[in-house]
């Protein structure tokens, strides 16, 4: 193979040519010859835009306003004699760039593990067996296995298609399918007519099929088009209310800021210190940390929603999350386990099947008494037709496991059990579909041309006119039909879920084409298979979890009634039989009274990909929040009507994935559960760190507007270096550990947050209020109380005492602060003061560093600090700790409120 292989027109050679030009064959390429072709030709990736590199992350820290104004300040330092001063806040400049340089890049690389976590994956065959690897590895030569619901990973040349359909529109513009062919056609052939061809990009919507990769990456169709398709990062909502929030805040503050030094200086302040001063209040009280921190908070917290299986494709969805009121949940593989395993078969009676899993090792019981499958012709059949009307595999890597649907896969295990291993010729398949119910393949078989199929019991008894009885074939009367029907009764009622078998022999030309309405029809019924998932043992804990936190779990399966009621008494959903809502019901409902129905349903049995779009749109016209699980194409709409459409990251399709805010790659009700309680702490979070900076920006401006406007005091109670010291480490750093709070036990105890409720609501202004004006008034009370009690010294030392008093109490007012909004509602006591060690470092750190500034003898010359007694620091301890006082008297009236 060489670069010329690159230009070859791939739809007009025959897929024996394009096997020898590109040395593949249907084994597919071997494990080191596919290594060898990846280093040649590079990753099967189409280039991304360019990424912003670490020296352009750390010079945008410069760009920003505020450390404009710093830089002003340190100019104006320089130029009145104040180097010290000057080489201060530029030292202060520089660890505010490296600080925020590091938690951006941290952000940034954070987001970039996640888009690798949810990178696509591709089924090829490589060293003659079935693997799957991701996308990006994909190289020329390549077989590749497409089915229904998957997005091409390259440009391929078909070899083979049963039924195959795509959809072309992002190379065509046209949204309808295309059916697909393996012959090889005119060279001259435009791309949208190559039906032997599938492309990059494109979503195959219907069949199956396989395909030898003709080009990868830039190489691909869709490469020459690369820059059209880059799709912008979406802000998320949160980010940009906040960013707006500061703003508005900003200009109140920067009002404040030049009133203050307006005020100052009219009084007879010192104008060019009042200058500084006003520049560092500038920058201290402006919460310019509120963007940030929603974006630190959201890297962090998809971080933890990864690490617990839920990925985040959309990070609005974080927001959405901590408001859901209802989750709808598929059954099959994310209520239970995904693992089905044959328990009943039904023939001429019912016979017991024993073993767990994939594993394929078990026997057969009939009335107690172990039989022999290859002595019972019956049973050797209906094994056989489960078999063959299957496009799973069951392989032995380190431990069994299914590759394809875990239904399909209980049936290959249940045949390998009794050693049944037939392999005919596959002549063509019909898919299986929600509205048909069944899936038909047709085989060359000794016998001639025989369809096998499996579906609902009540669609396939409506199909058979005959049944297969002791290895012989008669005509299917009433009585047979109560008895099969009775058979189904019983083995839904115990949670098993029930597949009818049949099959047909084609002795002569009786189908011009093997069409679903040529085939499936006058069929042999041969017998039924009861399969059992059991519930996932985390599932009946999270459901009632659900129902502590007010969010309703709905059920959606495709089982009957009986067997959807059983699983759903199992893990805890209200309703019987009779209250179940079924599929048929559904289309039979107008909107409205559907809305009505939604209102009390929490299960719904036989419910088609199409149903869950009208589902939807019931549950949120009564209010609700949805939260909707999916992994086929038909449930792509869903998804996206949802308010957090849910994939699968193990079930799903690619098409499923990509409508989606939400993969989950264990496909597990519980880690949707866990995502919410992750969406709720991660908006908690935010709003403590809102609140708590709020609360410490404002209060700093309030001391000085209070003590320079309003008391027209001679001496300002902080210096600009004190104010900027003080926004550094006792805002910013406790902040951030703020945004690693754990969950507090009534995270999952209390409604969902009503979507509409601002991002700062009443509660938490009045919060931030009384915080706010506790601090300005203890900090201001003990500072004047300091400067007339010390008259008697000299004027030098007695400003630096009451500016050093002013200094530790507002730090150690913080301090506390920071603790107390751990929780904007329960008391600090109750949550406990150890449970978040990231912010207690951030606590001690800051402690350390106010003791160093105060008693390190250098850093008093620079900070303008004097030494305190220990008299001083009990006042501080005891002025300080009213902050304790008031946000549980706050606390308090809110829970009375509720």
């Amino acid at each position: 193979m060489d670069n010329k292989g690159l230009n070859k027109k791939w739809h007009a050679l025959s897929i024996e040519n394009v096997f020898g030009i590109l040395k593949s064959g249907r084994p597919g390429l071997s494990s080191a010859e596919a290594k060898n072709r990846l280093s040649a030709y590079g990753f099967n990736e189409l280039p991304e835009k360019k990424k912003t590199s670490p020296v352009g992350i750390l010079l945008s820290q410069f760009k920003n306003y505020l450390v404009l104004i710093l830089i002003g300040a340190a100019v104006i330092s320089v130029f009145t004699g104040e180097t010290t001063n000057a080489y201060v806040i530029l030292g202060i400049i520089l660890f505010i760039s490296v600080l925020g340089f590091v938690q951006e890049y941290k952000a940034e690389k954070a987001m970039e593990a996640l888009k690798k976590m949810v990178s696509p994956e591709s089924r090829v065959v490589r060293d003659g067996t079935i693997r799957k690897i991701p996308v990006r590895e994909l190289v020329q030569g390549d077989i590749i296995l497409i089915e229904a619901g998957d997005r091409i990973p390259a440009d391929a040349r078909l070899a083979e298609a049963i039924n195959l359909e795509t959809i072309e529109s992002s190379l065509t513009g046209e949204s309808h399918p295309v059916s697909k062919s393996t012959e090889a056609l005119h060279e001259n052939t435009p791309i949208a007519e190559r039906k032997n061809m599938v492309f990059m990009g494109t979503v195959a919507t219907r069949g199956n099929g396989m395909a030898i990769v003709t080009g990868t990456g830039m190489n691909t169709q869709i490469g020459g088009i690369a820059q059209m398709i880059q799709a912008k990062e979406e802000e998320p909502p949160l980010k940009i209310k906040f960013n707006e929030l500061a703003k508005q805040l900003a200009r109140i503050v920067l009002l404040a800021s030049f009133i203050i030094f307006i005020v100052g200086s009219l009084r007879g302040q010192d104008i060019l210190q009042m200058l500084i001063v006003a520049a560092a209040l500038a920058v201290a009280g402006i919460p310019e940390a509120l963007p940030f921190i929603v974006t630190a908070t959201l890297a962090l917290g998809t971080q933890r929603m990864a690490k617990r299986h839920a990925i985040i494709r959309r990070l609005p969805a974080v927001e959405t999350l901590g408001s859901a009121t209802v989750i709808c949940s598929d059954k099959t593989g994310t209520i239970t386990r995904g693992e089905m395993t044959v328990r009943k078969i039904f023939t001429d009676a019912i016979i017991e099947v024993t073993g767990s899993g994939y594993i394929p090792d078990g026997e057969f019981y009939r009335n107690g008494v172990k039989i022999h499958p290859a002595a019972d012709a019956h049973l050797n059949e209906i094994l056989r037709t489960g078999m063959l009307c299957n496009n799973s595999h069951l392989e032995n890597n380190g431990g069994w496991r299914i590759i394809g649907d875990p239904t399909e896969g209980a049936l290959l295990v249940a045949a390998k059990k009794a050693d049944i291993n037939e392999q005919y010729r596959r002549v063509t398949e019909l898919p299986f579909d929600s509205e048909r119910k069944l899936m038909s393949t047709l085989y060359m078989t000794p016998r001639g041309i025989v369809a096998f199929i499996k579906g609902a019991p009540e669609v396939m008894l409506g199909l058979c006119t005959r049944i297969y009885e002791k290895g012989t074939v008669r005509f299917l009367n009433s009585e047979d039909r109560d008895r099969i029907l009775d058979a189904n009764r019983a083995m839904a009622q115990s949670a098993l879920r029930v597949l009818a078998f049949a099959e047909r022999t084609f002795e002569r030309e009786e189908c011009q084409e093997y069409t679903e309405r040529c085939v499936e029809q006058n069929l042999v019924f041969v017998g039924l298979m009861g399969m059992i998932d059991p519930p996932r043992k985390e599932v009946i804990d999270a459901v009632a979890q659900c129902k502590n936190a007010g969010i309703k779990v709905v059920m959606i399966t495709g089982d009957n009634k009986l067997t959807a009621a059983a699983v759903g008494k199992t893990i805890g959903l209200p309703g019987d039989e009779g209250e179940v809502l079924e599929g048929g019901e559904i289309e039979r409902m107008s909107d409205d009274e559907l809305g009505k129905a939604a209102r009390t349903a929490s299960i719904y049995a036989r419910a088609a990909p199409e149903h869950k779009l009208r589902i939807v749109d019931a549950l949120k016209r009564n209010g609700h929040i949805v939260a909707m699980t999916g992994d086929g194409v038909n449930d792509a709409p869903a998804l996206k009507k949802a308010d957090i459409g849910v994939a699968m990251g193990i079930s799903g399709t690619d098409v499923a994935r990509e409508s989606s805010d939400m993969v989950i790659t264990d496909d597990n009700f519980a880690t949707i559960v866990h995502a919410v309680e992750e969406g709720r702490r991660i908006y908690d979070n935010i709003r403590k760190s809102a609140a708590y900076l709020l609360s410490s920006n404002f209060a700093e401006v309030s001391i000085l507007f209070t003590a320079v406007v309003i008391l027209d005091f001679p001496i300002v109670p902080l210096l600009a270096l004190q104010i900027l010291f003080v926004n550094l480490v006792t805002d910013e750093f406790p902040a951030l550990g703020l945004i690693t709070d754990p969950p507090t036990k009534d995270t999952m105890l209390k409604p969902p947050r009503n979507p509409k409720e601002g991002i700062l609501p009443k509660r938490v202004v009045l919060y931030t209020t009384g915080i706010t004006l506790t601090i300005s008034l203890g900090t201001l009370a003990l500072f004047v109380w300091t400067w007339y009690s010390n008259y008697n010294l000299p004027l030098a030392e007695r400003t630096a005492i009451s500016q050093t008093t002013a200094f530790a109490t507002l730090i150690v007012f913080e301090l506390f602060n920071a603790l107390n909004s751990r929780s904007l509602e329960q008391s600090v006591f109750r949550i406990g003061l150890t449970t978040n060690r990231r912010l207690l470092l951030a606590l001690l750190g800051s402690t350390f560093a106010m003791l160093l500034v105060i008693y390190w003898q250098p850093m008093q010359g620079i900070f303008k600090t004097a030494p305190l007694g220990v008299d001083m620091w009990v006042r501080i301890l005891l002025v300080a700790g009213t902050v304790l006082a008031t946000a549980e008297i706050i606390k308090r009236s809110f829970r009375g409120g509720h």
